[in-house]
C-alpha cells in the first residue's frame, strides 16, 4: 500500500470516526462538553500520563530532551505568529490571535491518539512529556499574552498548581527516581483509568469541532492555519536536530509539534476577548486539513 494511504487508512481515519461519533452527540443530542471535559482533564488524562510514564520508565536524559524540545518549538511557533500578524497588518489582538493559534498544538486528544496508534505505549509515554510541557507553557505564557497584562503572575501561578497532569508527572518521576513500587491495586486502577482517556478525548474534539457556529476571517485562519500545519513541522526537524533527539522520541515528538491548533486556545481567546472567532475558525480549518497534512508529513520525513 502507499505509504500516505497507509498512514491515512490505519492511523487518520480512526481519530476522525471517533471525533465524528462526539459531533454527533453534540450536535444531534445536545450532550454537555463541559463535563466530559472536565472528567478528561481532572481524572482521565492525568492517570494515562501517570501509567503511560511510570510502566514505560524514560530516563531522565530523554524526558528532559522532549522538554526542551517541547518549549523550543512552541516558542519558535510564537515567533512566526508574531511575524504572520505583522505581515497580515493585524491589530494588537489580532496578532495575539495569531500567535496563540500558531504556538499551541493539539497534543493532547489528536497527538496523543496518533502516536499511540502509530507507536502504541511507547510512543504514548512520550508523546505525554511533550502535552504535558505545551499544557504547562499554556497556563502560563499563553495565559500572560491573552490577558497582555491583565491577568497577574500570582493569577498565573496558581492556574498552573491546578493542574492534575503536572502533579500525575511529577509523581511518576518520583516513582522512578526512588523506584517505589506502587501496589498493585492502585495501579491497575489508575491504568484502568488512564484507558479511557484517549476515546473520549476524541469525543470531546469532535464536539467541540460541532460548537464551531462559524467560519471567521478567512484571509487570516487559513494562512494561520497553512502555517500550523506546514512550517511546525520544519520547525520541529530543526529543533530536534538541535537538541539531539533520536530514534522514537524524535518522531513523536515532531509528530506531536505538527498537529493543528490546539482546542484550548478557543477557551482562552473567548476569556481574554482575543479575536474568538478567528481562533476558533482556525481550530475548526487546521483540524480537517490535517487530515491530508500529517500523512504527508509522517511519510516525507519517514516517521
Amino acid at each position: 500500500m502507499n505509504p500516505f494511504l497507509e498512514v491515512f487508512t490505519k492511523n487518520i481515519i480512526p481519530i476522525f470516526i471517533v471525533a465524528a461519533v462526539g459531533f454527533f452527540l453534540r450536535k444531534r443530542m445536545g450532550l454537555s462538553t463541559k463535563v466530559l471535559s472536565s472528567l478528561t482533564f481532572y481524572a482521565l488524562s492525568p492517570a494515562l500520563a501517570f501509567s503511560a510514564l511510570v510502566n514505560n520508565q524514560l530516563n531522565n536524559g530523554e524526558f528532559l530532551q522532549i522538554a526542551a524540545f517541547a518549549v523550543i518549538s512552541s516558542f519558535a511557533m510564537g515567533l512566526i505568529g508574531l511575524v504572520l500578524g505583522t505581515l497580515l497588518r493585524l491589530s494588537r489582538s489580532g496578532i495575539v490571535a495569531v500567535i496563540l493559534v500558531l504556538m499551541f498544538a493539539n497534543g493532547g486528544n489528536f497527538g496523543l491518539t496518533l502516536n499511540e496508534l502509530r507507536y502504541g505505549e511507547e510512543g504514548l509515554a512520550r508523546a505525554i512529556v511533550f502535552y504535558v510541557m505545551s499544557t504547562i507553557i499554556l497556563f502560563t505564557f499563553g495565559v500572560f499574552l491573552s490577558s497582555m497584562g491583565r491577568s497577574s503572575a500570582r493569577e498565573s501561578l496558581i492556574r498552573l498548581v491546578k493542574l492534575p497532569a503536572v502533579y500525575a508527572v511529577v509523581l511518576a518521576v518520583v516513582v522512578y527516581t526512588f523506584n517505589i513500587n506502587v501496589p498493585v491495586p492502585l495501579m491497575r486502577g489508575i491504568e484502568i483509568t488512564g484507558a479511557g482517556a484517549i476515546p473520549v478525548m476524541l469525543i470531546v474534539l469532535g464536539m467541540q469541532i460541532a460548537d464551531v457556529n462559524s467560519i471567521e476571517g478567512v484571509w487570516v485562519s487559513i494562512p494561520a492555519s497553512l502555517a500550523r500545519l506546514l512550517i511546525a513541522p520544519f520547525i520541529a526537524v530543526l529543533v530536534a536536530g538541535l537538541i539531539g533527539l533520536s530514534g522514537l522520541s524524535r518522531s513523536t515528538s515532531i509528530i506531536e509539534a505538527s498537529m493543528p491548533t490546539a482546542v484550548f486556545t478557543t477557551i482562552l481567546a473567548t476569556e481574554f476577548n482575543v479575536r474568538p472567532r478567528l481562533v476558533t475558525s482556525t481550530v475548526a480549518i487546521s483540524t480537517l486539513l490535517s487530515a491530508i497534512t500529517l500523512p504527508l508529513v509522517i511519510t516525507l520525513l519517514e516517521l
